[in-house]
């Protein structure tokens, strides 16, 4: 970053994931040289959700084709065809995720994005009808901000409290789960808590490497194509949703229709044949009565149906639940942003009070529905935001004139 001065840009974007990614693609391509900034840790686009996947050895993605980071449907599934790209041969024909990054690394290419500032945002202020972003250092100016990041609470659960601390290495959250660094686990007895997807993949991961894997799960577990229905994705249950004026009955709508984790016939299908050649125990429908770290270091739960279960490690696979009050670099600002548990009340651009602030992801929840963080909701997030900030509606490939900005003032 220059240390002439602060870099002006028209958009600053938090976050180089998928949905910042899809936030940066979609403004290039409604306004070509349109000044884009994005600020991550990682220094990279997309680098966390690399980092992510193969941490879980994930091989292909949950959702379809038709849906990624373009406003095309095609345009992936036209990519891995014309690159001669193995396809994962699941049903829906999700991607698999190198296929998914290889069309991402193209996308970056080809509207000539810049990497990220390899830093973390430190504080957002208003300035001059924009806002200011102190990065490192050093500031950038922008007429809009994009916040990307999914902030988010750990979802633990609550008998796992006391007795964190007690013993290094006993319990480890999903996410922070490294299957590429644990040759060490022949013979050990991992428990997985939770019933969805990143649950299962790290079942399957500790298994392959010959742990006796037992996965626990409050709730049966439940088999869906998709993390919600596919009538939210479309007006079937999005009209009703946005005619309901009342946000908190969206939110219960919406953590409804997601419900808990859930996990794909496919995935079922694996964890089965683990049960079956003896590899994996499954507790469904369980609660945890009581837990206690015995004198040689292991786990001791007690289950809500009499059974007990003892294990050498416990992975947390229990999700999280977004949250922008945790954004610290918003600060105060928040304050005047009606939030409910968390998910910004929002207007139909995903702008966030009277700011020049849009939001993306699961913090988009309460406008787009309880897919708003999967790549559906990228697009459509995207979408919304190019549309705001410069009245092209990419999904229509129209003008839409109510929605033009402001004029832009070059400082």
């Amino acid at each position: 970053m220059p240390s002439s001065g602060p870099e002006e840009v028209d958009i600053c974007i938090l976050g180089a994931g998928p949905h910042g990614l899809a936030a940066a693609v979609h403004l290039q391509r409604a306004e070509p040289g349109i000044r884009l900034a994005a600020v991550d840790p990682a220094g990279a686009w997309m680098a966390g959700w690399h980092e992510q996947f193969a941490r879980a050895e994930i091989e292909a993605l949950r959702s379809p084709i038709v849906h990624h980071l373009t406003p095309d449907p095609y345009e992936l599934s036209e990519f891995v065809s014309r690159r001669g790209l193995p396809r994962s041969g699941l049903p829906y024909d999700p991607p698999t995720t190198a296929a998914f990054g290889s069309f991402c690394a193209g996308l970056i290419d080809q509207v000539g994005l810049d990497q990220p500032v390899a830093e973390r945002a430190e504080e957002v202020r208003l300035h001059r009808g924009g806002v200011a972003v102190e990065v490192g250092g050093e500031e950038i100016l922008a007429e809009h901000l994009v916040v990307a990041t999914n902030p988010h609470r750990r979802s633990i659960p609550e008998w796992v409290w006391p007795l964190l601390g007690d013993q290094p290495g006993l319990f480890t959250f999903g996410t922070d789960v490294d299957l590429r660094d644990r040759t060490d686990l022949a013979g050990r007895r991992v428990l997985v808590v939770g019933g969805g997807l990143t649950a299962a993949h790290l079942v399957c991961g500790a298994a392959a490497r010959g742990a006796v894997v037992q996965v626990l799960a409050r709730r049966p577990i439940e088999v869906r194509d998709f993390d919600t229905e596919p009538g939210w994705l479309g007006p079937r249950h999005l009209a009703d949703f946005a005619a309901d004026g009342d946000p908190e009955s969206r939110l219960r709508t919406a953590r409804e229709a997601r419900g808990g984790g859930t996990i794909p016939g496919w995935m079922r299908a694996r964890l089965d044949q683990l049960i079956d050649d003896d590899r994996l125990h499954q507790y469904e429908g369980c609660g945890v009565r009581a837990a206690d770290v015995a004198s040689e270091g292991c786990c001791v739960l007690a289950l809500d149906d009499g059974r007990t279960v003892e294990v050498d490690e416990v992975w947390l696979a229990t999700g999280s639940t977004p949250d922008l009050g945790v954004a610290r670099c918003l600060g105060d600002l928040v304050a005047d942003v009606e939030l409910i548990d968390g998910i910004p009340v929002t207007d139909d651009n995903l702008r966030i009070g009277p700011f020049p602030i849009h939001v993306m992801g699961r913090l988009a929840t309460l406008t787009l529905g309880p897919a708003a963080g999967n790549l559906w909701g990228a697009q459509r997030a995207a979408n919304r935001i190019v549309r705001a900030v410069t009245g092209i509606d990419l999904e229509h490939g129209s003008v839409v004139p109510a929605q033009r900005p402001v004029q832009r003032h070059r400082r």
